[in-house]
């Protein structure tokens, strides 16, 4: 009787594995990783669940009848992707005027070249050379909406802080005087994420109240890239 039964949960286990769709197989990581749960994956692992799941959000986009819902679960996939697990793999990566490094923690990387190659590595086509090295306003014209793109040097930087927080939860990119990087507001906390130059400190998170290459900066332009016309081309690709 056991042997019998022992047979038969082996049975169920080759027939649900020979049912699996590879296309659905992906490396398990948690929505919120903690440092320690990060470390253990390697970014080439990382980069494959990336393209996974912008594969699988298309196939659920065309699937689904509300397609709200798919935007609102892409925005906090980007925030938590790009603010947490993309960001520690990169955290303390050198910055150089000249780096242009694609391996996270070896060489060292300017600012236009982390903005860029975060948003390949995110699975969005572009041109990384030209991006990375024209300037900040230029780079985010090529990449959204000339519409989209919020002017907002006029505000001092208080006011600039809380128009960050009362834009809403998701990934932007800033441009600065002679920087760039990105914006994650997740919802609770507003967050700088670039290769700092500063101390060429290098590859930081740091909120934006905090920030020293905010506040020196005269100019401010900022545009969003967790709205729906980026997510939709970015899925498509």
């Amino acid at each position: 009787m056991k042997l019998c039964l022992l047979s038969i949960i082996i049975s169920i286990f080759l027939l649900s594995c020979k049912q699996s769709d590879p296309k659905k197989q992906e490396i398990s990581l948690p929505i919120n990783p903690s440092h320690d749960s990060i470390i253990s994956y390697s970014y080439d692992e990382i980069l494959k669940k990336i393209k996974l799941n912008q594969a699988n959000f298309l196939e659920e986009f065309n699937r689904a009848h509300h397609k709200s819902q798919i935007y609102e679960a892409m925005q906090n996939y980007w925030v938590n992707t790009v603010g947490d697990t993309v960001y520690q793999q990169w955290e303390n990566t050198p910055w150089d005027f000249n780096g242009t490094t694609r391996i996270p923690k070896q060489g060292t990387i300017a600012c236009g070249y982390f903005v860029t190659t975060i948003l390949l590595d995110m699975g969005y086509k572009l041109n990384r050379i030209k991006l990375s090295t024209c300037d900040a306003l230029t780079m985010m014209k090529t990449l959204t909406s000339s519409k989209s793109i919020m002017n907002l040097s006029y505000l001092n930087y208080n006011e600039f802080n809380q128009k960050i927080k009362e834009i809403g939860k998701g990934v932007y990119i800033v441009g600065l005087d002679y920087h760039t990087g990105f914006l994650i507001n997740d919802g609770n906390e507003t967050w700088f994420l670039h290769s700092n130059y500063i101390n060429r400190q290098g590859v930081i998170k740091e909120k934006i109240s905090e920030s020293a290459a905010l506040k020196q900066s005269k100019s401010r332009f900022v545009t969003g890239l967790t709205n729906k016309d980026f997510l939709l081309r970015w899925i498509n690709q």
